[in-house]
């Protein structure tokens, strides 16, 4: 099957899939304005409310897709920041809400809409860029489901967060550099604007003795810098950390005492991340694929991630979705015979 068709299949397969998740979980906790958790303590509820009017409410402050909407709203950040916890952080990433209100063009329901849409158009990319490598390389297109099957993932499309859209654009990033398409940079650099975390990949990337390929990592590390800078000025503490940053295992070893009262769900999310930290940190000391830093850099990251990260099985879940694609990438992207790894082109090469 052609290339450009084995992308659209399963750009569609991973859209369809999205979006019965997105309408199963819009069913399960009354309707579509839910999906955002409006936390019932939350400082954001009454300037939600104003928009979507009188809307089931999550138990205390919420979940993060309150805050993506709230920044839709106000994307140069006139009230919102001072309604959220660490507004400045908050802001780093705009791509999701900027991207979902058409610039700002969108409020009230379209505006939810357009997070669902932009939510459910960047799974089905992401399961359509791998489809398309594995494919290249004479793999099954069946390695997509590193994306479909992923907790991760669909967590971010039942709470309506911007980690679809940076899983996308890390993808295409990585196509256009495996394929020898110019400019991945671009796609990471946009990936950084949706999490800033993901400059993870770009960064493993990097890494070699080859100058050239540090602007995988420069470009995109000089954009979001100058958006940090911007956010600076305009919001305040666009530089911080938030807490998430602890010494090797403090994170996990102080979170241990949470576990206990996790639900099942979050339970399984728990084991997931857990796992993924680990397959990452053995795959990337044993592979010797060219992922294999980015596959580390995730997994060093894991490691050294607070308890505000690790106390709850969901935020784990998706800070390490992209360990399972990255792995998932690197195996589909081996020669059949031989055990080639996969090339990645030079910047400015074609």
């Amino acid at each position: 099957m052609p290339l450009p068709r084995v992308f659209l299949k399963w750009f569609a397969i991973g859209a369809v899939a999205a979006g019965f998740l997105a309408w199963s979980q819009s069913n399960e906790v009354g309707g579509l304005a839910a999906m955002l958790q409006v936390g019932e303590t939350s400082e954001l509820r009454p300037y939600i409310e104003a928009e979507l009017g009188p809307i089931p409410l999550a138990r205390g402050n919420g979940h993060d897709g309150q805050i993506y909407y709230a920044m839709g709203l106000d994307l140069i950040g006139d009230e919102a920041p001072e309604l959220v916890d660490h507004g400045g952080y908050r802001y780093r990433r705009i791509l999701f809400p900027l991207i979902s209100s058409l610039g700002g063009l969108l409020g009230g329901e379209a505006l939810l809409w357009g997070m669902v849409v932009v939510t459910v158009a960047a799974t089905g990319l992401a399961a359509g860029m791998v489809a398309v490598l594995a494919r290249h390389h004479g793999r099954s297109e069946l390695f997509a489901l590193a994306v479909l099957l992923n907790p991760g993932i669909w967590l971010s499309i039942r709470l309506l967060t911007a980690d679809t859209l940076a899983i996308a654009t890390m993808t295409v990033g990585l196509l256009a550099l495996i394929l020898g398409r110019p400019r991945g940079w671009l796609w990471f650099s946009l990936s950084v604007l949706s999490k800033d975390v993901y400059l993870a990949t770009p960064g493993g990337l990097a890494v070699s003795r080859e100058l050239s390929r540090w602007r995988l990592v420069a470009i995109p590390a000089a954009v979001l810098i100058a958006w940090m800078t911007w956010v600076t000025v305009a919001i305040g503490d666009g530089f911080t950390g938030r807490g998430n940053l602890a010494w090797p295992f403090t994170g996990i070893v102080e979170s241990w005492g949470h576990w206990s009262g996790l639900a099942g769900d979050d339970l399984v999310y728990l084991v997931f991340a857990l796992l993924s930290v680990l397959t990452g940190l053995v795959y990337g000391a044993w592979a010797g694929g060219r992922l294999r830093w980015p596959i580390l850099a995730w997994s060093v990251l894991g490691v050294i991630s607070s308890n505000w990260v690790w106390d709850f099985g969901n935020n784990a879940a998706r800070v390490f979705a992209p360990i399972v694609i990255l792995i998932a990438i690197d195996v589909a992207c081996r020669a059949m015979v031989g055990g080639a790894t996969p090339k990645i082109v030079e910047p400015g090469q074609a």
